[in-house]
């Protein structure tokens, strides 16, 4: 039973990275139709940053409807364009029932001087409908994935044929979304209490709930499960809710984004924004983590061990994708990724403390493109230089004295052994696919394959017969992660396409 709610879990945080990425595009041109926007540039400029900005605009006022789609078609383990269509259809049905519901028990909200803020309802997509915000796309994404994986491949005799798989699917979701669609009504206010209560208490907690979040953020790393954490709090009313020029918005990264497209207006940037500083540990940490780790290498090992943290290390800054890195010392010492933790945690809570209000979620290109749409007077962006600075340093000599003091086999300082090949091993000649379905029991023991930002996520029949020495042989690995049945390769960047070529090998569709 454990088994299988971690492995729900992880579906589910993989599943919810999807729409996730297409957010930091949107947050990028964003900041670019704020810029085009400034009094200085010439009309027809400032006209295109408008054009754009509406665009961006259009995708961040239905995120609902977008995670919805998206988490469906990324739970979906076969026919994944009919699952989001499902999914599109689902939500629409929802919006109707649960609208027309309130209207037949004189349940719909009245709008006053701030619209429909304070009363739980909101307008979504033309129609008035309980506040459910990001979660109703989620619970409905949810819903259909789990309804598509387990109806889809029902068949009907030939003159029935039409009413088989998919649209079984679609048949029973029909008279379950129109059950949500009333129940919602009467349980979603209730809820909404209860993450209004949680969300005041976390941000009057101050400090102490910013440590706390900052260090669970990064610390859970290993596990995958990290999502669940910070996903909430930055696209849901977990992290706070805001009126924004006459509109309400939930959430520290959709807050921040609503306020970026405001920004002339905007003095003083939401405290919300909290939650979207954990990026400081991707651009500063990680310099500091790799510089310590090619510094402590041996002599003769220092330029191999460059050649492998450098690329590493730059993806993590620029870019803020730090696994690769992160598990080229996870396995080799856990007390120092409990430090490494406790450095974030630190990091982010003392720049908060300070006054510092920059948005932080990615890496350095998102950081200064994103933050250079408000007056540094507003972001503070100079405290983010002076602490990464000065915690650079100190993370750099705390991670080189625990490796000498403690001989911490980082890369580099690790005894060269040469290994005769696992078992069933193929040949040296054979590529990165062969080995990893080889080391994964071979294709008979593999039941699923997934993948999120940059692991392999595969759900094996039998977890004895994985054989993590070969795993290991796979050149783009990063690391290996098992648990029980659910085994994660850390393949970086490029694991999408690696996850392509390993379907394709096993003959199943993604």
């Amino acid at each position: 039973m454990g088994d299988k709610i971690t492995q729900s879990m992880q579906k589910f945080s993989r599943s919810v990275i999807v729409p996730v990425k297409f957010m930091a595009v949107m947050g990028l041109f964003l900041a670019i139709s704020v810029i085009l926007q400034l009094e200085f540039m010439p009309s027809f400029i400032q006209t295109f940053g408008l054009l754009i900005k509406t665009m961006m605009d259009g995708m961040l006022n239905n995120l609902s409807l977008i995670f919805c789609i998206g988490i469906a078609a990324a739970l979906a383990n076969k026919n994944k364009a009919e699952a989001a269509l499902i999914a599109l259809i689902s939500f629409l049905f929802f919006l109707a029932a649960n609208n027309t519901w309130l209207s037949l028990t004189n349940q719909l909200a009245k709008s006053g001087e701030m619209g429909l803020f304070g009363t739980g309802q909101g307008m979504v997509l033309g129609f008035q409908v309980v506040d459910m915000n990001v979660f109703l796309g989620m619970i409905i994404g949810c819903l259909v994935g789990y309804f598509h994986n387990k109806f889809s491949d029902k068949k009907f005799a030939d003159f029935l044929s039409i009413y088989g798989e998919s649209r079984y699917t679609f048949m029973l979701l029909i008279p379950t979304i129109l059950v949500l669609a009333i129940a919602m009504s009467y349980i979603w206010p209730v809820i909404n209490g209860w993450i209004s209560s949680l969300s005041g208490f976390i941000l009057t907690t101050g400090l102490l709930g910013v440590f706390i979040y900052a260090f669970g953020n990064r610390f859970l790393i290993p596990t995958g499960l990290h999502h669940l954490l910070w996903m909430p709090f930055c696209f849901t009313p977990l992290g706070g809710t805001a009126e924004i020029n006459g509109q309400m918005y939930s959430g520290a990264v959709n807050i921040f984004y609503a306020q970026m497209a405001n920004a002339g207006s905007i003095t003083t940037l939401d405290p919300s924004l909290r939650f979207a500083t954990f990026g400081f540990v991707k651009i500063f940490g990680s310099i500091a983590v790799a510089a310590a780790i090619i510094y402590c290498a041996k002599k003769e090992r220092k330029d191999e061990v460059k050649g492998m943290i450098l690329p590493s290390a730059f993806v993590a800054t620029i870019a803020g994708i730090t696994e690769p890195l992160d598990f080229s010392f996870l396995f080799a010492s856990p007390l120092l990724w409990l430090v490494h933790s406790l450095l974030t945690a630190i990091s982010e809570t003392v720049l908060w403390g300070l006054g510092a209000r920059t948005y932080m979620l990615y890496g350095l290109i998102d950081t200064v493109i994103s933050n250079s749409a408000f007056n540094p007077s507003v972001t503070k962006f100079y405290l983010v230089i002076i602490v990464g600075i000065i915690m650079t340093v100190i993370w750099f000599f705390t991670f080189v004295f625990l490796i000498n003091k403690l001989n911490i086999k980082t890369p580099g300082r690790e005894e060269v052994v040469v290994e005769g090949a696992g078992k069933n091993a193929p040949d040296s000649s054979d590529d990165d696919i062969n080995l990893v379905i080889v080391g994964l029991g071979g294709e008979a023991n593999i039941e699923t394959v997934a993948n999120c930002m940059t692991r392999l996520r595969v759900i094996v029949k039998d977890e004895n017969q994985v054989d993590k020495h070969i795993l290991e042989k796979v050149s783009k690995q990063k690391g290996i992660v098992t648990n029980g049945k659910n085994i994660q390769v850390i393949i970086g960047m490029g694991v999408q396409s690696f996850k392509e070529d390993v379907c394709e090998k096993l003959g199943i569709s993604e």
